[in-house]
């Protein structure tokens, strides 16, 4: 192939100026979508080749013995092919007189265009709003393939997704909400077309806002252990305290917003403590929807649980009241924030009292309080203040008061 006019190492650098990386957030803005506009599939060689010229031409005054047109002849077949000169107004050439023949042929240069095709490799880099290295335990590949560039882990692709873990703060109305997190993905390209390739090119960054994931403060208490609806022929309820801070003021407002929690972390389920916390809100969800009775409360504590009708029955039974019939219980919110639960009326200890922290995870939860020592999920979450008295070694249907600290 002949040597392009420009060297098509120079045509593909003016190409990779062009590309651009682009980012599209998916809903919850954690996860993101990077590729690289435009894609490119051919680019335009230009090239000086050689162009072929073979000319044969016979003159004027030349006689051939057929009559039809002639190949191009070698000196060998001229003899042959012409019988004499043509007469000249209808006279009669003199015997011997030649006439004129000609026979051409070479090449010339030429300018060709060719299409060819592009190969396009992209390495990313994931950074922090500095531009140095993001710490690989936050983010993760969606989409795309490990690359190990010397001890930095990278990602290869035309187009990729990343993960991003967001930080964690509690929904309030408060409170101002969060600003992003700054990310930014680097793009660094190298063009290939016929045998050449450019070295690599490092797009500009392109910054990626992470928003806060806020979740909201709550508890939520079943009647049943396990968070069951019904245990024999009895109903369940369920009973659901979120802070006087907090914007949810009804279950039906909280159900949207968990429904909008888990569009969110189907997103992060590659991050361990995410998926986790998926897990429980799911079965926070199911038990929400299973359950016959919900009770709520927009307070920071309910100082006597009894005022609180949850099944109101007909005068020949009595009403269900929150007192004395909580089972199990789920608990979310940022890390480290407190539910305290008490045996008697006013968050008095007399009779024994316990308080639930939220784990790393972003939950706990007591599947069944059948104990004077409750199991927490995960475990160590629940501390034991004073041991339940009142003639009971258990905290199963002996609660009457709980706050949040």
């Amino acid at each position: 192939m002949a040597e392009p006019v420009t060297p098509v190492k120079d045509v593909l650098e003016s190409l990779a100026r062009t590309l651009q990386p682009v980012i599209t957030p998916r809903p919850g803005g954690a996860l993101v979508d990077a590729t690289i506009e435009p894609l490119p599939g051919q680019v335009e060689i230009a090239q000086i080749v050689d162009g072929a010229v073979d000319m044969t031409f016979i003159t004027k005054d030349v006689r051939f013995a057929g009559f039809k047109p002639e190949a191009a002849l070698t000196p060998a077949e001229l003899g042959n092919a012409i019988t004499g000169g043509q007469p000249l107004g209808g006279v009669t050439a003199p015997s011997g007189v030649n006439g004129l023949l000609g026979q051409l042929t070479g090449s010339i240069p030429m300018l060709s265009k060719t299409q060819v095709p592009v190969q396009l490799e992209v390495v990313w880099s994931v950074q922090d709003e500095n531009g140095n290295q993001l710490a690989d335990d936050q983010w993760d590949i969606a989409k795309g393939v490990p690359f190990d560039d010397g001890g930095t882990p990278k990602i290869k692709g035309t187009e990729i997704a990343v993960a991003f873990k967001p930080l964690v703060d509690e929904l309030t109305t408060t409170n101002p909400v969060p600003a992003p997190v700054r990310r930014q993905l680097v793009a660094t390209v190298t063009l290939k077309a016929l045998g050449k390739n450019t070295d690599p090119v490092a797009l500009p960054p392109v910054p990626v806002l992470i928003p806060t994931l806020l979740v909201p403060k709550l508890i939520a208490a079943f009647r049943h252990g396990e968070f069951q609806p019904k245990a024999g022929d009895e109903d369940g309820f369920v009973f659901l305290m979120v802070p006087g801070h907090s914007p949810l003021r009804s279950a039906d407002q909280l159900k949207t917003t968990l429904a909008t929690l888990q569009q969110t972390l189907t997103t992060l389920k590659s991050f361990a403590d995410f998926a986790a916390f998926l897990l429980r809100i799911d079965s926070l969800v199911s038990g929400l929807t299973a359950s016959p009775y919900v009770a709520f409360a927009a307070e920071d504590g309910v100082p006597v649980l009894n005022d609180t009708t949850v099944i109101q029955n007909n005068l020949l039974t009595n009403d269900i009241e929150l007192e004395d019939e909580i089972s199990s219980m789920i608990f979310i919110g940022p890390p480290g924030k407190v539910v305290h639960w008490f045996c008697e009326d006013d968050f008095l200890i007399e009779n024994g009292d316990f308080s639930l922290k939220v784990g790393p995870q972003l939950f706990s939860l007591i599947r069944n309080l059948t104990s004077a020592n409750p199991v927490s999920d995960p475990a160590g979450m629940v501390t034991v203040h004073h041991a339940p008295e009142g003639g009971s070694d258990t905290f199963n249907d002996f609660l009457s008061s709980v706050k949040f600290e």
